[in-house]
């Protein structure tokens, strides 16, 4: 996904996003519409969700962003938040479009199947972010613990020597 990075943190480039949603729904709706199964139209579908899950993660990262894009972004507030709202209602337009297309292609059970993996997937991927996030704060503590216990004994073993060479 194009992106940029700032202190480790992905940026993600919505418009960016909002083309690869585009391009992957484009394929899907075509994909329907000459009768391709399902799964062969998976790929493009999962390409689908993620450009769109993108651009959640772009608008959240939107609300609070570094120093120096709130001091360099060129566009005004007004447009930005027009330009996150078309993005938005095209998406849910597509969504619409593309759950009616997979219902009258394949039916609801289908298609709530489909949106239960979604959801499990989703929920998976959290638990995952969560929990590796959690091991990089451990191992941060860790370092910052081991390296607190090294400087102490460094200073035992300087006060040591201090003391012995003060004693001959």
């Amino acid at each position: 996904m194009g992106g940029w990075t700032h202190e480790g943190l992905t940026m993600i480039d919505p418009v960016s996003a909002f083309a690869m949603a585009s391009a992957a729904y484009n394929a899907v709706k075509k994909g329907i519409e000459v009768g391709q199964e399902l799964d062969g139209m998976a790929g493009q579908l999962g390409k689908w969700f993620s450009a769109c899950a993108d651009i959640k993660e772009a608008e959240e990262q939107a609300k609070n962003p570094p120093l120096f894009k709130k001091l360099l972004h060129a566009g005004s507030v007004e447009e930005e938040a027009l330009q996150s709202t078309i993005r938005r209602k095209k998406i849910e337009e597509q969504e619409k479009e593309l759950r009616e297309m997979i219902l009258y292609r394949f039916g609801m059970d289908t298609y709530r199947e489909m949106m239960e993996e979604r959801r499990r997937i989703a929920t998976e991927r959290k638990r995952i972010a969560f929990l590796q996030e959690q091991r990089r704060k451990d191992m941060l503590l860790n370092v910052l613990y081991f390296s607190v216990i090294g400087i102490c004994c460094y200073l035992l073993y300087l006060m040591a020597m201090f003391v012995w060479e003060s004693l001959q």
